[in-house]
């Protein structure tokens, strides 16, 4: 795999893509804070790492309805109605998912083995799609946008190996810093609230039905 990974996103995708993950993580751990009560309790240990997931998640599909978001925004639908926010530029597929750590790919659903062929380019099929000149083209990489720990937390673009078998290359993300920077740290704060609420919204959602 000789593909120069780095060239496939453009600087502007890579802080959306920062942004994200920075802006979903924290509304996580200050609900969490909010929320001690709830989610301390010993049955939630083993969803706590799911909501913390699908928090980045909903930030994933709130960012996409800004005019100037730089990723088509796509949802990919599964069995038992399951549904991953799924984003695309011409190069990249990309799905997000929390990990162990920087250098341990997520969990090896069927569908991340099966995309993570598509970094082989001898594995890559070509395909037809009105929207390429000329109508047809290879398929698109696969990347993983990863995050996790807490006290030493990090944020990556994994590549995983076709058949997903190790990380073939690893972008490291761009932190955007809000220090000094007092209408970036206001924007910051904003997305926070309103994905908060969201989530809050939801979770009473789910209880009342």
């Amino acid at each position: 795999m000789s593909e120069n990974f780095e060239n496939l996103f453009t600087a502007r995708e890579l802080l959306a893509l920062s942004s994200i993950l920075q802006v979903g993580d924290s509304a996580y751990w200050e609900l969490m804070e909010m929320q001690h009560p709830l989610f301390k309790h010993p049955y939630f240990s083993d969803t706590r790492g799911r909501i913390r997931t699908k928090i980045v998640q909903m930030q994933c599909e709130i960012e996409s309805h800004d005019p100037k978001f730089p990723f088509d925004f796509f949802q990919r639908e599964f069995l038992y109605n399951q549904i991953v926010p799924e984003l695309r530029n011409k190069n990249v597929i990309v799905h997000i998912a929390r990990s162990k750590s920087i250098g341990d790919l997520p969990y090896p659903s069927r569908y991340k083995i099966r995309l993570s062929n598509n970094n082989n380019a001898l594995q890559r099929q070509m395909i037809i799609d009105p929207s390429y000149t000329p109508p047809y083209g290879d398929e698109p990489f696969y990347a993983l946008l990863v995050f996790g720990g807490h006290k030493n937390a990090f944020s990556a673009i994994q590549f995983p190996e076709p058949g997903y078998g190790g990380i073939a290359k690893t972008i490291t993300l761009p932190q955007i810093s809000f220090v000094g920077e007092d209408d970036a740290a206001e924007v910051f704060e904003r997305k926070k609230a309103v994905l908060k609420k969201e989530f809050m919204a939801q979770r009473a959602e789910e209880v009342v039905s």
